[in-house]
């Protein structure tokens, strides 16, 4: 709207001007009216425009109104500036150690794989050597800790093995003839005679195996008697090396299989074990067997008593004993004492507390008193695991 009205003020003002320049050109010069001064004009001029102004703003103009352009205000940009960050400057290398191992895998007999009671066989393992040493056949596999399972004391690296090279390594082994779980642990021996194993804590790689438990009958007395060490003698003193199978008569004893004899309880046997101990008072025969590893629950079992001589029990009068020898010392396990009497004694004996141990057990039979008619058998001697 002020835009409108500057533009009529400017076009009153330059008709107005026109105006007086026509009218002063077509006056005569000479005139005795009184010509009104430029201040005069002037202010006339003023006046007009005053009172145009004045209808202007009684009379608003018809004219197309233009609205006034709202400013619209530009947010000013806000400037993200990154926080500066302290670079740590690259860290230092750490040396690689000269000898180290890292385990790769199992080759032969994983863990717990299950191996037959007293079997042999070879566990491998696939090593890589990880350390900045290179390993020389000087280098030596060696046991370290566990069941040795017959292992060698040390096995020599079969070949030179580079950084970063695999090499596999085995050893030869015997399963234990108890059941159970065993294991055996192994690592690296240098040249200069340093133990090294797998990574920073040097531990050990190893083999572990499960032998099956055997059940039944797992230790026959009777199979193995021929393969028994025999010794009679008086008291508590061995003093005779008796041959297994000998004669009935055998003044210093006797030890055999019998069959198909008389028992004191009127049965006929099938197979029993004749030890008769040395005609002497307080005579003895007894008999070490084999080496055996006991295994938990197994249980020693028979029927011990008298065989027959003839029609009559007789004077028979003996202590069974079943002894054990563990680590060369000898101590008994249990006694039972029998005469004659026409009935057969079932002995059951829990092996439990040595179970682990290998041990050598003896069956001796003593005379209490004289060695009258001291035909002692033991029927159907066995080890059992249920």
């Amino acid at each position: 709207m002020k835009k409108n009205l500057s533009i009529r003020i400017s076009i009153i003002l330059l008709t107005f001007s026109l105006t007086v320049q026509l009218t002063a050109c077509n006056m005569p010069r000479r005139s005795t009216t009184t010509t009104p001064s430029g201040a005069a004009l002037y202010t006339a001029a003023a006046q007009t425009v005053a009172a145009q102004l004045a209808e202007a703003t009684l009379f608003p103009s018809t004219a197309t109104q233009y609205p006034i352009p709202t400013l619209t205000l530009i947010p000013t940009a806000t400037i993200i500036r990154p926080t500066p960050t302290n670079t740590l400057p690259p860290p230092t290398p750490t040396p690689l150690p000269c000898d180290r191992v890292k385990f790769i895998k199992d080759i032969t007999y994983p863990d717990n794989s299950v191996v037959d009671p007293g079997a042999a066989f070879t566990k491998t393992w696939r090593i890589q050597n990880v350390g900045a040493c290179t390993w020389s056949p000087q280098y030596a596999l060696v046991f370290t800790a566990g069941e040795p399972m017959g292992t060698a004391a040390s096995v020599p690296l079969p070949k030179y093995v580079a950084t970063g090279e695999m090499v596999d390594v085995s050893v030869t082994l015997t399963a234990p003839t108890a059941g159970g779980t065993y294991k055996g642990e192994y690592k690296l021996r240098n040249a200069a005679n340093g133990i090294f194993g797998i990574g920073e804590n040097n531990q050990s790689f190893y083999v572990q195996i499960k032998v099956p438990v055997q059940t039944g009958v797992v230790y026959d007395f009777l199979a193995k008697a021929g393969s028994a060490e025999w010794k009679s003698g008086t008291g508590t003193t061995f003093e005779t090396a008796i041959p297994f199978n000998n004669a009935d008569d055998d003044p210093n004893g006797t030890v055999k299989i019998k069959e198909g004899v008389t028992l004191e309880n009127g049965s006929t046997s099938s197979k029993v074990l004749l030890t008769y101990p040395k005609r002497v008072n307080n005579g003895f025969m007894a008999g070490t067997y084999p080496a055996y590893v006991v295994q938990n629950g197994d249980h020693f079992r028979a029927r011990i008593g008298f065989m027959l001589n003839g029609s009559a029990c007789g004077a028979g009068k003996v202590k069974f004993r079943l002894n054990v020898i563990q680590d060369g010392n000898l101590s008994t396990l249990q006694t039972w004492d029998k005469t004659c009497s026409g009935d057969l004694i079932a002995v059951d004996v829990n092996l439990s507390s040595l179970k682990g141990k290998t041990v050598q057990l003896m069956l001796a039979v003593l005379a209490s008193g004289a060695a009258t008619d001291d035909w002692a058998i033991w029927s159907s001697p066995r080890i059992e695991h249920p």
